[in-house]
């Protein structure tokens, strides 16, 4: 089996708290080829600061205006409507959740 390649959405709003711990855990996930695409709410603290400067190729970010949780995870499903070849499963991810190593392939294998 190849590596199964997961995109992780998640929508953050004045995370700086947890955000940088939560991205790690994530991007160190075990036995997948992940990706995170990151719809920041609007955030007035450093969330944004934080993501940037973790400098990883894997993470999108987009930058929007506050429109809520709801709206914003529903404009990140339309973002990864557009990806619906390139991966081959999706993922969602609260901003201040701590990942264990194995989540996602334990997720893909019950899947498959």
């Amino acid at each position: 089996m190849k590596t199964p390649k997961v995109l992780v959405l998640l929508s953050s709003y004045n995370g700086e708290k947890y955000i940088r711990e939560q991205i790690l855990s994530i991007m160190k996930q075990e036995g997948v080829d992940v990706h995170l695409l990151i719809r920041d709410d609007g955030s007035k603290d450093n969330t944004c600061s934080i993501i940037e400067n973790l400098n990883e190729t894997r993470i999108t970010l987009i930058k929007g205006n506050n429109i809520g949780c709801i709206d914003s995870f529903s404009s990140l499903i339309i973002e990864a409507a557009n990806l619906i070849n390139e991966y081959d499963f999706f993922a969602f991810s609260d901003q201040d959740d701590i990942w264990l190593p194995q989540k996602l392939i334990v997720g893909v294998k019950r899947l498959l």
